[in-house]
């Protein structure tokens, strides 16, 4: 299932991108991000913070072509990752257990960035947007405080989930030419997870063409 969204996703984001290809101010690009998970809380314990890297695909367009300092950015990214448990869960007897999970994830966002300002070769910015991704945990066990399997295996979860995305960071460009330079961007990101999904920093570097 998750394979066959993330193929329609795909198709969907390169359809969309063909079709503006040429318009102006437009950039497409790859990313790739550390993103460090907040622990997440089950009825049957918690997982540990994980940190994971994070694969995507960019494109960026101005919001008004009379003004350059908004820009829409749009950002396709794919997770996958095993979450460790933390012993700090559910209480049973003496014992405490966490959660092992395996998660894939996709995910999507639409930011407004503003640039703050114009230094030439590096441009500041800031965003703050909304988040949609639909993830799977799988390979869900309770863990007991010596890393040992308990019970029965737990069910798997799949769920789309919302959140809110704050960024800053900043546009390097690289090259002289000012209509056919490349950027560096490189950012600190905040995910909310409105549900209990992935919440956690990120810091991402992105390359647009």
């Amino acid at each position: 299932m998750l394979r066959l969204s993330i193929g329609l996703v795909l198709f969907t984001f390169c359809t969309l991108s063909a079709g503006t290809a040429f318009a102006k101010g437009e950039r497409y690009g790859v990313s790739a991000q550390y993103f460090n998970i907040n622990s997440v809380e089950f009825d049957e314990g918690h997982t540990a913070e994980t940190g994971a890297i994070k694969f995507g695909l960019v494109h960026t367009r101005p919001i008004d072509e009379n003004n350059n300092r908004w820009r829409w950015l749009f950002n396709l990214n794919y997770l996958s990752v095993p979450m460790t448990a933390q012993n700090t869960g559910l209480s049973q007897g003496a014992q405490r257990f966490g959660v092992y999970q395996e998660v894939q994830s996709i995910e999507f966002r639409i930011v407004p960035q503003y640039a703050l300002a114009d230094w030439g070769w590096m441009t500041p910015l800031v965003g703050l947007g909304l988040s949609t991704s639909y993830s799977q945990y799988s390979e869900r066990w309770q863990v007991d405080a010596d890393g040992i399997k308990y019970g029965d295996q737990l069910d798997d979860i799949e769920a789309f989930e919302f959140g809110l995305v704050a960024s800053i960071g900043t546009a390097i460009k690289l090259g002289s030419n000012p209509n056919a330079h490349l950027q560096l961007v490189p950012e600190i990101l905040y995910n909310h997870s409105f549900s209990n999904g992935l919440s956690g920093i990120e810091f991402s570097l992105t390359l647009l063409f």
